[in-house]
């Protein structure tokens, strides 16, 4: 499962999304120079920003998780001002608006990003739910069906045992 991320002067990168989240932003620190303490996410080509800089165990999550294989996506630096609350987003990728001119968000309006980040973590949410709730169903039906094949096997070997 790849991806492209894009950034620098038109370069893009093929990743590997079956790696920890940690190991694919260290990797395109170095190939975009940037410095290891800086944080860095990536936005597909919609504007829709990834939160990879918000995952809480970066470490022991998979970037699959959060990115989508075959996709294209454009890597941005994230600034957190030191006294505010407030985040802003550059692009990594020079010329942003030749390449996306719809882009919305980078450069523009932080607002926009941030909006869909929010709507993004709601998503994942309800995905998390519905894998959860899927498990379930699925181990209860299993649990089931071994019940059922076990009981009708007892009942054929009642009927062939001789009398």
């Amino acid at each position: 499962m790849f991806a492209t991320v894009r950034f620098g002067a038109n370069r893009q990168e093929f990743v590997n999304l079956l790696c920890r989240v940690h190991t694919l932003t260290g990797h395109l620190k170095k190939k975009c120079q940037c410095r290891p303490e800086d944080c860095i996410d990536l936005v597909d080509e919609k504007g829709t920003l990834m939160n990879l800089s918000k995952v809480e165990n970066p470490a022991s999550e998979y970037a699959s998780k959060y990115l989508q294989g075959r996709q294209r996506y454009i890597l941005i630096r994230v600034v957190r001002e030191e006294n505010s609350e407030a985040t802003c987003y550059e692009s990594l990728l020079e010329d942003l608006g030749k390449h996306y001119p719809d882009l919305p968000g980078l450069g523009h309006s932080t607002d926009q990003l941030q909006r869909l980040s929010g709507k993004i973590q709601k998503t994942d949410q309800r995905k998390n739910q519905r894998r959860s709730l899927h498990r379930t169903q699925s181990h209860t039906s299993i649990r089931a069906r071994n019940r059922s094949t076990s009981h009708s096997r007892r009942n054929l070997e009642l009927k062939n045992t001789p009398k």
